[in-house]
């Protein structure tokens, strides 16, 4: 490993210039306070910026990523923190036990695969009871319809309401 990984435009990457910056550590600034204390999956965590910022707060996260080279570059910045784990993953195959952490991240990640329900569903066989999910997408009318961007990364975007439906159906306390 090189210490570097490149912004390809598919993973945000700390130091990536714009609005982009500001609109991925917003999501982990806002989760933090709310899984203080817990057991935390951070789901297609990337290069770890995120998974690190919540292990401030969580009794311990693992970040999870299907990428081995931004799992090894999260490894690498993250050494030392203690209560913070990375492991290689499918995010619709999750390799954890039924019921397993208190809250799972994911923010960024249902538009980029195709097997969302899947992915839905791993969340939920992995969550407490009582979980936590906490889990963004572009809203595809703001993002994609009105600024007329197409984002070759994006396997398939979802309407506000799309996500609620997808989401609703598996968690009955979704907001």
């Amino acid at each position: 490993m090189n210490g570097k990984l490149e912004f390809t435009g598919e993973r945000f990457i700390p130091g990536t210039a714009g609005e982009i910056w500001h609109e991925h550590w917003h999501r982990y600034h806002f989760a933090a306070p709310l899984v203080a204390g817990l057991e935390v999956l951070d789901v297609a965590c990337g290069e770890g910026y995120g998974s690190a910022l919540l292990a401030t707060r969580a009794a311990t996260v693992i970040g999870a990523d299907i990428a081995e080279a931004a799992l090894d570059h999260a490894r690498a910045r993250s050494a030392g923190i203690a209560n913070l784990g990375f492991r290689q993953a499918d995010c619709a195959a999750l390799p954890f036990a039924d019921a397993s952490f208190d809250a799972v991240v994911s923010f960024e990640t249902i538009e980029h695969i195709v097997a969302q329900e899947p992915f839905l569903d791993e969340i939920r066989r992995v969550l407490r009871p009582d979980g936590l999910l906490i889990l963004s997408c572009p809203n595809k009318s703001e993002y994609s319809d009105r600024l007329g961007v197409t984002n070759e990364f994006h396997v398939r975007e979802l309407y506000r309401g799309e996500l609620a439906t997808l989401v609703g159906s598996r968690f009955a306390h979704a907001v």
